[in-house]
C-alpha cells in the first residue's frame, strides 16, 4: 500500500513540473515575441527616416521622376528585419515643377506652402527570426522629407 502511495505521489509531482514547465516556455517564447516586435518598431522608425533622407537627396530634375519605392534589410543573430516604403503620395504646392516630375497619379496639388514636400508612405516591415516569419508591422505615416 505504501509503495502504491509513493508511486501516486511521484506522478502527482512530475505532472506538477510539466505543467510548470510548459506555462515556463510559453512566458519565455512570449518574451522573445516582445523583443523581436520592439526591435521591428524600431527597425520601422530608423528606416522611415532613412527614407525620408534619400527623398530629399533624390534629384528629380535630373533623374526626370519622383523617388517611389525604398526596401532595405539588416541580419543579426538569426534574425533578419525587411523593410519596404512605397511611396504613394507627393503634395506638392499646385503649379510646382516637381508636380511635373512626379506625374499626376503620385502627385496631389496643395495650396498652401507649409505642407509643400510633405509624402505619405506606405511602410512594412518584417521580422523572421531562423526563418520563420514572427513580425509584420505595417503602417501608413504622412511626413516631411
Amino acid at each position: 500500500m505504501g509503495l502504491l502511495q509513493a508511486i501516486m505521489m511521484i506522478v502527482l509531482v512530475s505532472g506538477m513540473m510539466l505543467i510548470t514547465l510548459k506555462y515556463a516556455s510559453i512566458s519565455s517564447k512570449h518574451t522573445a515575441d516582445s523583443y523581436v516586435k520592439e526591435q521591428a518598431e524600431l527597425y520601422l522608425n530608423s528606416s522611415i527616416e532613412k527614407a525620408l533622407l534619400e527623398i530629399s537627396s533624390y534629384d528629380r530634375k535630373s533623374n526626370n521622376d519622383c523617388y517611389k519605392v525604398f526596401s532595405d534589410s539588416n541580419s543579426s543573430r538569426g534574425k533578419k528585419f525587411s523593410v519596404r516604403i512605397d511611396i504613394e503620395t507627393y503634395y506638392l504646392l499646385d503649379g510646382s515643377a516637381d508636380a511635373g516630375y512626379c506625374g499626376s497619379t503620385l502627385t496631389t496639388d496643395i495650396e498652401t506652402p507649409e505642407s509643400h514636400g510633405m509624402v505619405m508612405m506606405k511602410v512594412e516591415v518584417n521580422a523572421t527570426v531562423d526563418g520563420v516569419l514572427t513580425t509584420r508591422i505595417l503602417r501608413r505615416t504622412l511626413q516631411r522629407p
